[in-house]
C-alpha cells in the first residue's frame, strides 16, 4: 500500500515543536505546583482526594495543558516520524530543569545537568534531519 504524506512547511514544524515543548513543561510544572497541594493519599479517602484534585486550579490548568500537548504530539505524529517527534521534543528537559530550578526551588545535580545536556545535544542533531522518512513513488523523501 502506497502512503502519501503532504509535506510540511518548516514554519507549521518548528511551531507545532515549541507548542509541544511549552505545553508539555508547563503543565508539568503545574501539575507538580497543584498536586504538592493535595492531601496525602489515603484510599480510604478516596472521595475527599478525588474531590480536592478536581477542585485544584493548578492541577486542572496543569491537565488542559497536557491535554492540548497530546493533540499536538498526535497531530505532528500525523506528519512525522516517531523517531522525529520524541527526540526533538526532548528539549523540554531543559525547560522542565530550569522551571524545577527557578519555580520550584529544586536542586539539579551536576551529573543531572550533564545528562540534559546530551539529551539536548542529541535533540539538535535529530532537528537536522527530516521530519518524515516514508518514499514517495518515484524514491524520494518527503
Amino acid at each position: 500500500m502506497e502512503q502519501h504524506v503532504q509535506p510540511v512547511s518548516t514554519l507549521r514544524n518548528v511551531a507545532t515543536i515549541v507548542f509541544i515543548v511549552v505545553t508539555n513543561s508547563f503543565g508539568n510544572l503545574l501539575l507538580a505546583m497543584g498536586t504538592k497541594q493535595l492531601p496525602d493519599f489515603q484510599f480510604s479517602g478516596l472521595p475527599h482526594y478525588l474531590q480536592a484534585v478536581i477542585t485544584n486550579p493548578d492541577v486542572l490548568a496543569g491537565t488542559t495543558l497536557l491535554a492540548l500537548w497530546m493533540f499536538a504530539q498526535l497531530s505532528m505524529l500525523s506528519w512525522s516520524d516517531l523517531t522525529y517527534v520524541l527526540p526533538v521534543t526532548a528539549s523540554g528537559y531543559v525547560i522542565a530543569a530550569l522551571l524545577g530550578t527557578f519555580v520550584l526551588g529544586e536542586t539539579i545535580s551536576f551529573t543531572h545537568w550533564i545528562g540534559i545536556l546530551l539529551i539536548s545535544l542529541g535533540a539538535i542533531v535529530v532537528a537536522e534531519t527530516a521530519p518524515r522518512t516514508v518514499h514517495e513513488p518515484d524514491g524520494k523523501l518527503e
